[in-house]
């Protein structure tokens, strides 16, 4: 498990996927975002909880959703009612300091460069959403539209090739606070890497 200090090494061009995850205020392509988290990772290693953590690999940022609310941006009140029955840790993103829009998605470009795909949870949630929040605000999405991946599709493509396995679940990894976008983006990152792993075979370095 885990690499050596040598190949653990930050450098964009040998960590060429990005897993993003949001929390929103709805479920809408429109929705206003909360907060960003994601990870830069390689499909053909495996992480561990000790890599996946390393600072420079990760972004996290909590936006500003009253600017988002004043250029149409919509939340809903079942999505408010969601966040109210979630922990205390999880809520706690609404007491952290919010921050200019632009400005992160500035520099969530910029964590992206040289990314060859960016992954979210499904194909119609996390990368959707950011690439609406990037036309709302004037700014080229960081990868061109056929390079968003998706864990859901891989996750029903794990189970197909394993007879159901895991029941349509994913591999359970215990990492951090649910619903925290950065926990939440490695978590799933390590997930992916596993399943990918088992479907590979031998062909995989750890």
């Amino acid at each position: 498990m885990g690499w050596s200090r040598k190949k653990n090494e930050f450098n964009k061009r040998t960590y060429p996927d990005v897993m993003v995850d949001l929390e929103t205020m709805g479920t809408s392509v429109d929705t206003q975002v909360l907060s960003i988290g994601a990870v830069r990772f390689r499909m053909g290693v495996q992480d561990d909880v000790t890599s996946i953590l390393e600072r420079e690999r990760g972004f996290y940022a909590v936006l500003d959703i009253d600017e988002q609310a004043d250029k149409g941006r919509t939340t809903t009140s079942s999505t408010l009612d969601w966040w109210a029955n979630q922990s205390k840790e999880a809520r706690a993103v609404f007491e952290e300091p919010r921050q200019d829009v632009a400005t992160v998605l500035d520099s969530f470009s910029t964590f992206c460069d040289g990314a060859k795909r960016i992954w979210g949870n499904g194909n119609m949630f996390d990368n959707a959403i950011m690439r609406s929040l990037y036309d709302t605000y004037d700014r080229n999405y960081p990868v061109e539209y056929w390079k968003d991946l998706d864990v859901r599709t891989l996750t029903w493509l794990w189970n197909f090739l394993t007879d159901w396995r895991s029941k349509g679940k994913r591999p359970t990894v215990v990492l951090g606070e649910e619903h925290n976008a950065l926990d939440d983006a490695r978590r799933q990152t390590l997930q992916v890497q596993l399943m990918l792993k088992e479907l590979k075979g031998s062909k995989y370095e750890s």
